[in-house]
């Protein structure tokens, strides 16, 4: 009898573990939604790994199949990113560790280095290659002419906004780096460039709302609107013309778009680190409409940060195309498009400017192939215009 009474018991505590069990999903659903959202980033996949480990061809004999078996059940675990992110929470705010790669905290603000030693100095190509990299921008411009102007937009760098938070290693600058050489050789060949790095250190503490959140890597969407305010500034006076400014206003309360602070989107925790000073700006349809700027954009992610928000289609026309590391065409509603490179030459013809922006830590690949795309085209196609003319 006792044993038969032992046998409910444990089947009772069974159930209820079961019940506890099942139960905890619904619990982190009550507690918040977002706990259930896939992770940020680029996640580690195990699967994928024994996929291109063994081509696809596993055997229950030699234990490969359960070993897939049991990563894609890991992997698809419904309390994964909930779990993964009471782990990250715990250990950052015990122990101020952060479970995110090439991401680093120093004060309250959050940075992002792909090389935990880099500085000014990291990656500089050399003199002799940037000289040659702007000299075939140089040679494209000529064959564009003047109502076509190529702007190099330099996107303004955290490091540099607030260099007094960084430790000394990353502090050191030098002339020997790709955004001075760069910017320099660019000023010296009379190509169009707007540093919005300097303009952002002129403007520091003297804005309304940040221009880089505590936990972004971008300028804010505040920011970005003051920065193509003056581009089409600057773009006026180049041309002599008119076009669209943004018609807005500043949100008066705290608000924040996921590129204000997509480093702390990154950290996986459950509460990522907040900066209540983030306002955005409220686009308001602009009473006197004049003519929008076209044009090819050829940029790294900061230009999404435009292309998300009303900034995007309040100064560009709706054809302006948007060629993200010049490898992806982005759409008015910053969907991913294929692009056809062949077409190069001919929208450049049709635009009123195009813009190369690169944010300075990726200096390095200054343009994203756009230059060197362009320069071959502009020879195969002069050579074509001499053959012709030869026969005639």
């Amino acid at each position: 009898m006792n044993g038969e009474n032992q046998h409910i018991k444990f089947a009772k505590a069974f159930k209820v573990i079961i019940l506890i069990v099942l139960s905890i999903p619904l619990c982190f659903q009550l507690l918040n939604k977002s706990f259930f959202t896939p992770l940020n980033g680029v996640q580690n996949s195990k699967t994928t790994q024994l996929n291109d480990s063994f081509q696809g061809q596993f055997s229950f004999i030699d234990r490969t199949l359960q070993q897939y078996l049991e990563a894609k059940i890991e992997e698809n675990l419904i309390v994964k990113s909930p779990l993964v992110r009471l782990r990250n929470q715990y250990e950052y705010s015990f122990f101020q560790k952060l479970n995110a790669q090439q991401i680093y905290q120093y004060c309250d603000q959050l940075f992002r280095f792909y090389d935990p030693t880099y500085n000014e100095a990291s990656l500089f190509l050399g003199k002799e290659k940037i000289e040659a990299k702007i000299k075939k921008l140089t040679e494209i411009q000529a064959y564009l002419g003047l109502e076509h102007p190529i702007i190099t937009l330099i996107a303004p760098s955290k490091t540099y906004f607030y260099s007094e938070y960084l430790p000394e290693i990353h502090k050191f600058q030098t002339e020997s780096s790709n955004y001075k050489a760069i910017k320099k050789e660019l000023i010296k060949k009379h190509l169009s460039v707007i540093d919005f790095n300097q303009l952002f250190l002129q403007l520091k503490d003297k804005t309304q709302a940040p221009l880089f959140g505590k936990s972004g890597i971008h300028w804010t969407s505040y920011g970005a609107t003051l920065a193509m305010d003056s581009l089409v500034t600057y773009l006026e006076n180049r041309k002599q013309d008119q076009f669209q400014h943004s018609n807005w206003k500043l949100n008066s309360t705290y608000e924040f778009l996921y590129n204000d602070q997509d480093l702390g989107q990154l950290l996986n925790v459950l509460y990522p680190p907040n900066d209540l000073m983030l306002r955005n700006p409220i686009f308001i349809q602009p009473k006197q409409h004049k003519r929008k700027i076209k044009a090819l954009i050829i940029s790294d992610s900061y230009f999404d940060v435009i292309s998300i928000t009303k900034l995007r289609s309040q100064i560009f026309t709706s054809d302006s195309d948007y060629l993200y590391y010049f490898n992806t065409r982005k759409d008015p509603t910053n969907n991913n498009q294929s692009i056809d490179k062949n077409e190069l030459l001919s929208k450049m013809k049709e635009c009123d400017c195009i813009l190369l922006m690169n944010d300075i830590v990726n200096m390095e690949d200054f343009g994203w192939g756009f230059i060197e795309t362009a320069f071959d085209q502009i020879k195969s196609e002069t050579k074509k215009d001499i053959r012709g003319h030869k026969r005639k």
